[in-house]
């Protein structure tokens, strides 16, 4: 009976550190942007380190920063990255107890600031080893990891299982401003060969929303789908550009026109037939769809 007790307790003592650090994993991660085509991803902080991979534009997650690099995850993966490519996006977040010690610097000999109340909102500007450097109002400053929530790791999770969720008009995440601003253009008049507000086609429209937010497509919707990693329709996440037939030409099936989903069977594209830049539906668009590529 004793040794059954026993086993039980170790059981739950072994779930409960794995809450423990599924929680801090959690907390700790933040939204970033790589910076460039090809980058190198290492398995240490330093050129020295083999080459994971190399990625362009895509956005990732960073867990740590250590001597100019920081540790990211992506895909599955984890690696690190030089500061010199990747840009770290301010993330909403939450402080997750009462009586946080909000300080100067990154380390417990710093002056306190303040103390904060659990549920206080903050934006997440960086991540350190075991701080985030956070903004409360308009005052900046440091708190330990573990007393921070972060808002984007929850809707990171609920887009990648559920493809058909629109991004939050408050998300201030990579995807949510793409999109935002996307929709700023609805109604510009479409203009073949456009490439300005004044007047867009299709492609001149996605490549004038992406290049705002730093990611350089090819001119051409065709040269497009050379960009960026393939995706299914089935896995299709807001800011993927999809792919169409549009014309007469269906049993060729070449490229000739380019949108940007936005999640619940719609997208947002310079529509020809329209004469603008809409937001329809995928069952509603009479173009026979070829395919999208992932470039966020």
């Amino acid at each position: 009976m004793t040794g059954k007790i026993t086993k039980v307790l170790v059981g739950c003592i072994f779930a409960f550190s794995l809450v423990l650090v599924c929680s801090a994993v959690m907390a700790a991660s933040q939204a970033a942007q790589i910076q460039g085509t090809g980058v190198n991803v290492r398995k240490g902080p330093n050129t020295s380190a083999s080459i994971i991979t190399k990625l362009s534009n895509k956005r990732v997650s960073v867990l740590d920063k250590s001597s100019g690099w920081y540790k990211i995850s992506f895909d599955g993966k984890t690696g690190w990255v030089s500061d010199d490519y990747i840009k770290v996006l301010a993330t909403k977040g939450s402080i997750n107890a009462n009586g946080v010690n909000f300080r100067e610097g990154a380390d417990t000999s710093s002056k306190i600031i303040s103390s904060l109340k659990k549920g206080t909102s903050i934006q997440i500007l960086d991540t350190l080893t075991e701080w985030h450097k956070i903004k409360v109002g308009s005052k900046v400053g440091y708190v330990s990891k573990k007393f921070v929530s972060s808002a984007a790791n929850s809707t990171k999770t609920s887009r990648s299982t559920e493809a058909a969720t629109f991004v939050s008009e408050e998300d201030n995440s990579l995807v949510g401003r793409v999109i935002a601003y996307s929709k700023k253009f609805i109604g510009v008049k479409y203009v073949y060969g456009g490439k300005s507000p004044s007047g867009f086609d299709c492609s001149g429209f996605v490549g004038y929303v992406f290049k705002n937010f730093g990611i350089s497509l090819n001119s051409s919707s065709s040269s497009m789908y050379s960009n960026g990693t393939k995706v299914s329709k089935t896995a299709l996440r807001p800011g993927d550009l999809l792919f169409f037939d549009a014309s007469s030409r269906k049993s060729a099936g070449a490229i000739d026109h380019v949108g940007i989903y936005l999640g619940n069977n719609q997208f947002i594209h310079a529509s020809t037939s329209k004469g603008k830049v809409l937001i329809q539906s995928l069952s509603e668009y009479q173009g026979t769809y070829i395919g999208a590529k992932r470039v966020i």
